[in-house]
């Protein structure tokens, strides 16, 4: 998160009703724990050390994942709208300046101020993105999201393909496993990029 890594996500809402009219009464957030963050920062870092590994393993066919920064004009209308309504400065300059601006979007009156701003600020982002390594410059790995050089998708196997295809290059770059037919192929690995793509 020092890195300059976004903190975009907007914590769960729960809408308490009345019981009998089904009318809303309160709206409440769920807390977000610190052993919550301590877990999702091991994710990252065990996601970050895997695509490091596989990518020196198999420089070629590495399946990983990367963010393009946005670009600047993406952010003019919510930065316009925190200037001229808020007084606030929305700084784009890097992910870093724009995740130390996003901090300080606070409404001492509106506790739902910052999420707010930070779901908008979502939608000015690009997608991310699978990609096979071999088909990009290193430079051109970047998750600008997480403010990190080289990512890809490796603690949840059981939910997304991208993560055991990354299982697979990382058991056999440990000399776990022999090469999995499914990883040797720069041209398979695209085409499920491709796909995997299309359906995220």
């Amino acid at each position: 998160m020092d890195a300059g890594a976004l903190s975009l996500s907007s914590p769960e809402v729960k809408v308490q009703m009345e019981s009998e009219t089904s009318d809303p009464i309160d709206v409440k957030t769920k807390e977000l724990l610190d052993t919550m963050s301590l877990v999702e920062e091991f994710m990252l870092f065990a996601n970050v050390s895997v695509a490091a590994k596989i990518y020196e393993a198999f420089p070629q066919t590495a399946i990983l994942r990367r963010h393009g920064a946005p670009p600047k004009t993406n952010f003019d209308e919510l930065a316009n709208q925190l200037k001229v309504k808020k007084g606030l400065e929305l700084r784009v300059d890097s992910s870093k300046a724009l995740a130390d601006s996003l901090d300080t979007c606070v409404d001492p009156e509106n506790p739902f101020f910052n999420t707010l701003v930070r779901i908008m600020a979502t939608r000015c982002m690009m997608s991310a993105e699978y990609f096979c390594s071999g088909t990009q410059t290193y430079d051109e790995f970047r998750h600008y999201g997480l403010a990190s050089e080289i990512y890809t998708h490796f603690t949840s196997p059981i939910r997304r393909y991208a993560d055991l295809q990354a299982h697979r290059q990382l058991a056999a770059a440990i000399g776990y496993e022999a090469v999995h037919p499914a990883v040797r192929s720069r041209g398979r690995l695209e085409a499920v990029c491709k796909n995997i793509n299309v359906r995220h």
